[in-house]
């Protein structure tokens, strides 16, 4: 029995394990993404896109297309250039059958840079190796990309997910350049990497208000950790500084930005610093949940091999922690002092990936202390249980991880893979994409006046979340007749259009 016990993995296999468990979740996110169809502000933000690509589509096409877009919304409704650009280029312009890459996009560059941080992280200031970075990176990223707040906005909508999941993965990407730029020392590899944390500070100005809020903190707040540790250097990033404090100034003072707020009561700066902080201790457990803690359960043996070998002191914890939740909760002040609330959902999108990346973090962290302290060293010595990669240990998981997901209740909502399974297989997703593509040769085939379509009959969750009204004058109407160039654009029941 006690050998059973003291079976274990090497790092090497639970790194391969790991991978595998990735892909294999990843597997129903991109399926489910050859369902998804435009909707909404795709139509209104892709219209110039789908004018354009009719004469040839290329880089000059894409360049004009966003130019175009961002301008008019620069000073129509807000500024955030980088966003609408991004958006301007929506796939579904280009036909489609190709609407499918906007999704792909978002949940790869989540993906991506989720994994390409926490193995810089992990290797620059843990010193940990290759398959422990691999182990811990995989665990991050599959808890960002299964428990993400919203996946339908997050990464089926793609007005909605490359304004806020895209542009805060580049925030992401930018961190670790910004670490990898001060630890490298080949003249020509510091160039490229200057230019990128350069060019993504720029980006990251223009992008959402949480992202471009969260990423001026983070890269004024390593600049002064630079200051403190080599001067010098700090030059390399006082170029990224000045990009980006002109690229806010182009996004908050963008005309646009006047016309937006008035159809909102914002608080004042003081009351929205007051219920940010409110507002981050509900919707913490909201963020976590069960799943969420059996991952960072089943990341604690990693963990402790990798703060080991780390140079970091890891000293007042719970002062990291404190700084760590007022980081986390300025992701709600620019909704409290703009629309006077905390948001809409996809704007938690971008607020609960700074809370579950922080929540790794702080584990580290906190474990970090612990082992310095000799905590550690003193309860192995109580109850000679080494914390190492048991076989035991990760079955005992695995069984909490699939219990979490047994007594909850949205299960669909909670585990994005599990989802994008079940509307696949339940054949809703196949369904409503066939009713899209019959809506779009009834309005092709009209004489362009006032066409009425059938109401959808399957609405999956993850692809749809309000179909467009039986009113022709309702925005998101206006929005699809404008694109399509028809006079109006309603809905009514299917019995009621085919007779039935």
């Amino acid at each position: 029995m006690l050998r059973i016990l003291k079976i274990r993995f090497s790092d090497k296999v639970l790194a391969l394990l790991s991978l595998t468990a990735l892909v294999l979740a990843l597997i129903p996110l991109y399926r489910l993404a050859f369902y998804a169809v435009p909707r909404y502000d795709d139509f209104g933000y892709g219209l110039n896109l789908w004018k354009e690509q009719r004469y040839g589509y290329g880089l000059l096409t894409v360049i004009k297309a966003g130019y175009e877009t961002a301008l008019s919304s620069h000073y129509s409704w807000q500024g955030t250039y980088s966003s609408i650009f991004m958006m301007a280029q929506m796939p579904g312009a280009l036909g489609y059958d190709r609407y499918f890459i906007g999704p792909m996009l978002l949940i790869t560059s989540l993906v991506v840079s989720v994994f390409f941080m926490s193995m810089v992280l992990t290797k620059v200031y843990l010193k940990a190796d290759v398959y422990k970075r691999l182990i811990f990176s995989v665990i991050v990223t599959l808890t960002l990309t299964e428990c993400i707040y919203t996946a339908q906005q997050g990464f089926y909508w793609y007005n909605s997910g490359v304004h806020y999941v895209f542009m805060h993965s580049l925030m992401f990407m930018m961190t670790a350049f910004m670490v990898l730029l001060y630890h490298e020392k080949r003249a020509v590899a510091r160039l490229i990497l200057f230019l990128i944390v350069t060019f993504l500070a720029f980006v990251c100005a223009g992008a959402n208000f949480v992202t471009c809020v969260q990423g001026f903190l983070l890269l004024a707040g390593y600049i002064v950790l630079v200051l403190m540790g080599d001067a010098r250097k700090s030059v390399l990033y006082l170029p990224a500084f000045y990009v980006y404090m002109f690229g806010l100034r182009l996004n908050l003072l963008a005309p646009g930005n006047a016309n937006r707020q008035a159809s909102y009561q914002g608080e004042g700066v003081i009351s929205s610093v007051i219920d940010s902080l409110k507002q981050g201790a509900l919707n913490a457990w909201k963020f976590s949940g069960p799943f969420v803690i059996v991952l960072m359960i089943i990341a604690i043996p990693v963990i402790r091999m990798m703060v080991r070998k780390s140079e970091l002191k890891f000293r007042m914890p719970g002062l990291f922690t404190l700084l760590s939740y007022c980081f986390y909760c300025t992701g709600y002040t620019s909704s409290f002092y703009s629309m006077g609330n905390a948001g809409l959902s996809r704007t938690w999108i971008a607020v609960c990936f700074t809370f579950q990346i922080l929540l790794f973090a702080n584990e580290i962290y906190w474990i970090g202390y612990l082992v310095r302290c000799d905590a550690a060293a003193k309860l192995y010595a109580l109850t000679r249980v080494r914390i190492r990669h048991y076989v035991l240990y990760y079955a005992a998981a695995l069984v909490m991880l699939l219990f979490s997901f047994h007594i909850t209740q949205d299960k669909i909502g909670a585990v994005s893979s599990f989802g994008a399974y079940y509307y696949i297989h339940s054949g809703e997703a196949d369904a409503f994409h066939d009713e899209f593509l019959e809506r779009v040769r009834i309005i092709e085939t009209s004489d362009r006046g006032e066409v009425v379509v059938p109401e959808y009959a399957y609405k999956p969750w993850f692809l749809i979340n309000r179909d467009i009204s039986g009113d022709p004058s309702q925005e998101e109407n206006r929005m699809m007749s404008q694109y399509f160039g028809i006079e109006g654009l309603r809905t009514v029941p299917r019995d009621e259009y085919y007779g039935e």
